[in-house]
Formats: structure tokens, sequence, C-alpha cells
């Protein structure tokens, strides 16, 4: 069994998240660490994190859907059942916060599909329509910000350069939501490890502790990513230029 780690501080005036790692990643490679680590957290993180997005498009559905309801809006965007649908709709009521909703509704549909290219234009269009609505209320300034993450992801996905500094630009940006920013943070610190680079991970999962609420959504996540990657502990020192 592993030494217990609870009483251990790091050093004065370290600000890294330094952890005690388990036995099972002393010796194993980055790859093989990575494989463990997803083995063991599968379900939580593919479950946790579906449930909080799917969750926040739930939320602005709702409040939304609220602000058009008056103008019966509502019901058609109701009755829209698929992409070709939502895409007329977005087209008809632009300017409206549903035109946005329905394009984004298109932009998640296609990303399941593995249609990377198609979505990133799809969250575009979604996040022109939310600001065509004005940003009048924080669901749309969400549903805004959502729609510009999720095309950075869907084109780092596929590969396209700049993706990374696409998903930066919503984690830096103070007017997005902790729970969005949370996640561009975690995805970008993901990145890094996959690239080799603790460091700039350990940026980013410091910047989780400095920026965000306390309570944010990810802090199990962030601390399930720092226990399981013994490269974050002692982070590289980034090269001289």
């Amino acid at each position: 069994m592993p030494d217990d780690s609870s009483n251990k501080q790091p050093p004065a005036g370290d600000d890294r998240n330094l952890v005690i790692v388990d036995e099972d990643f002393v010796n194993a490679d980055t790859e093989d660490r990575l494989w463990l680590f997803w083995e063991r957290n599968k379900a939580g993180i593919v479950g946790g994190s579906v449930a909080i997005i799917v969750g926040i498009l739930g939320l602005l559905a709702y409040y939304v859907w609220n602000e058009d309801r008056k103008e019966k809006v509502g019901d058609e965007y109701t009755a829209c059942q698929s992409n070709d649908a939502r895409i007329a709709f977005a087209k008809k009521y632009a300017g409206k916060p549903l035109a946005a909703l329905a394009q984004a509704e298109v932009g998640d549909e296609l990303k399941k599909a593995q249609k990377l290219d198609e979505a990133a234009k799809a969250y575009d269009e979604a996040s022109r329509l939310a600001g065509l609505a004005g940003y009048k209320s924080p669901a749309l300034l969400a549903l805004g910000a959502r729609t510009r993450l999720y095309a950075a992801l869907a084109r780092q996905e596929a590969g396209v350069a700049g993706a990374d500094a696409a998903i930066a630009d919503v984690a830096n940006d103070t007017n997005v939501p902790d729970t969005l920013r949370g996640f561009a943070m975690l995805t970008l610190a993901n990145i890094a490890i996959a690239k080799n680079d603790p460091a700039t991970a350990t940026e980013w999962l410091n910047a989780m502790d400095k920026k965000l609420r306390a309570d944010h959504v990810w802090s199990q996540d962030k601390e399930s990513l720092v226990r399981s990657e013994p490269s974050l502990i002692t982070p590289a020192t980034p090269a001289a230029k």
C-alpha cells in the first residue's frame, strides 16, 4: 500500500500542486500512466464531463427559451427535430436568442458525428447569432462563450493549427462563466501533458486555483489529473529562448 500522504505539505512559497502518486504509476512511462489513469477514471471523467456540459446547455436552453416565449418562437424551436430544421429556424429568426441555441445544437450533433470541420463552422455561426441577439442576458453571454469554446475544441480535435490559442482565449476571458473557463483550462492542461510539456500543464492547473472560484465544478477532475501524472510533481524548466 502507498504511504499516507495526507500530512505532507509542499514547501513554503511553492504554489505548485504537489502530490504523492501511488506505486502503480512510479515506474510507468508517460503512455502507460495515461492509460492507467484513463482505465481507472474513465467512467467518472466521461460521465461527469458530459453531465456538466449537457447540463449547461439544458439550463441555457431554458433561459433562452424563456426570453422568446412571448412571441411564440419557442413553439417553432421545440418543433425542430433535425439539423436542417434547426438551420432553417436559425436563419428565419436571426437576432433572436433561440436562433443561436438552435445553431449550437447543430454544432453538437455534427461534433457527435465526428464531422469536426462542419461542427466548428456551426459553432462559429451560433456565436455570431448570439452576438446579433445582443448578449442581453447572462444566458446569452454563456451561450456565446460555449460556442466559441466548442468551435475551438472541434478544431483542436481535428488538428487545426491555432486551436489551442482559441481555447486559451476562452480560458483567459474573465467575462466567461467559471464552468466554461475551468473546462478550457483543464483541457489545455491535458493537451500540454499529451505534448510532454508538464510546465505548461502546471501553469494551467495553477490558473484554475488562482482565477476561478474555490468551489468550481472542475476541482475534482483537476485533482485527479494531478494525482495521476507524476510529471506534474517536478515540471521541467522551460528551455531558455
